[in-house]
């Protein structure tokens, strides 16, 4: 019998969002036009893109306090996922600059949907992270962040909803402390509830319009938890999202564990022939600067960025379809995902779970 898979596409997630930006007065028909183009020009293998993606990814600081297992070891330091380098080298840590983070927002405001202000690390411990939010909202740009929620204080709650976020996604991967901890090693999911009954609570007191999602990392092993936290977020008035877990560590760490769990895709169902949509409509930057083509670069020594954004030099438009983008470009639509070897076992296809 194969085993079933099941892929968050989070359609309700990505209607709610547009809907909702689109109220906000963060639409605009030019945005709408690059959105299509970009989708327009994937769609139909053009090497050349819109000029600007609909969306970009900031790292603006890679350090994290979940520990989560399949991320990192128990003292933080970040797994190198490229199998070459056997975790010989730690992938390096460091903030971006909010000068860095201001310039691409400034250059990229008229055309981008949305600027996601997380890639591998907890953002609410970026100390700029509401100045960020408020630049973005100033000119009209949608914000979205993912959080493990720890750090969701009342202070903090209060900034995050000054300061216009859009959207933000809260992961657990449990509703107990021992089952939670399987994956989450440094937080506290007493506390985490605390806090979302706070979110709740000052989002309606205010009337704010930020959309709030409950996002569950399901495995076997917490399988039967997940009713309860359902049911904890309907509560609450959030979007309930389950989507499938990774299981990178977990058989070195709970072997008892992983032996029950089934992988969520099967070498076969790899969709290396399906042409990703992330080089024609999503760019990402990494904490120094580095522009890659997707979110897993930034977990994956030696990989040559497309460029390196420097403050008062480089421009987005002119990276964006640059001589290494178009490179990148050819390469997937000559040889697909096999084309790289970050990019051969990909499962993922379109752009949607950054939502």
């Amino acid at each position: 019998m194969k085993p079933k898979f099941f892929k968050n596409r989070y359609i309700l997630a990505r209607a709610k969002i547009a809907f909702a930006i689109l109220l906000k007065g963060r639409v605009s028909f030019r945005k709408i036009l690059n959105a299509a183009h970009c989708w327009f020009a994937q769609k139909f293998h053009f090497v050349k893109a819109a000029p600007f993606p609909f969306m970009i990814n900031f790292e603006l600081w890679n350090e994290c306090n979940a520990q989560c297992t399949f991320c990192r070891t128990d003292d933080g330091v970040i797994y190198d996922q490229n199998p070459e380098n056997k975790g010989q080298v730690p992938i390096p840590k460091g903030k971006m600059s909010l000068e860095l983070y201001k310039e691409i927002i400034e250059q990229s405001k008229d055309h981008i949907l949305i600027a996601v202000l997380y890639v591998n690390g907890e953002p609410l411990m970026y100390k700029g992270l509401y100045e960020a939010i408020q630049f973005a909202s100033d000119r009209g740009v949608a914000t979205l962040i993912s959080t493990n929620g720890e750090l969701l204080t009342e202070n903090n709650i209060k900034k995050l909803l000054e300061s216009g976020l859009d959207f933000v996604k809260i992961a657990i991967s449990g509703f107990s402390q021992d089952i939670y901890t399987v994956q989450h090693r440094g937080c506290h999911i007493e506390k985490i509830k605390d806090n979302l009954e706070t979110l709740a609570r000052l989002r309606d007191l205010g009337q704010h319009k930020i959309l709030t999602m409950l996002d569950y990392v399901y495995y076997q092993y917490n399988s039967h938890e997940y009713q309860s936290a359902l049911d904890f977020g309907q509560r609450l008035g959030f979007m309930v999202s389950r989507r499938p877990g990774n299981l990178f560590k977990l058989s070195e760490e709970h072997p008892e564990l992983a032996q029950h769990e089934k992988p969520q895709e099967a070498p076969k169902h790899l969709p290396v022939k399906n042409l990703c949509d992330w080089p024609w409509k999503v760019m990402t930057v990494d904490w120094n600067g580095n522009i890659y083509p997707c979110c897993d670069y930034v977990v994956w020594n030696n990989q040559e960025p497309n460029a390196t954004f420097e403050v008062g030099k480089s421009n987005v438009k002119d990276i964006w379809n640059g001589p290494a983008v178009i490179e990148n470009r050819t390469v997937h639509l000559t040889k697909g995902r096999g084309g790289y070897d970050i990019c051969s076992e990909c499962t993922r296809t379109g752009t949607a779970f950054k939502f």
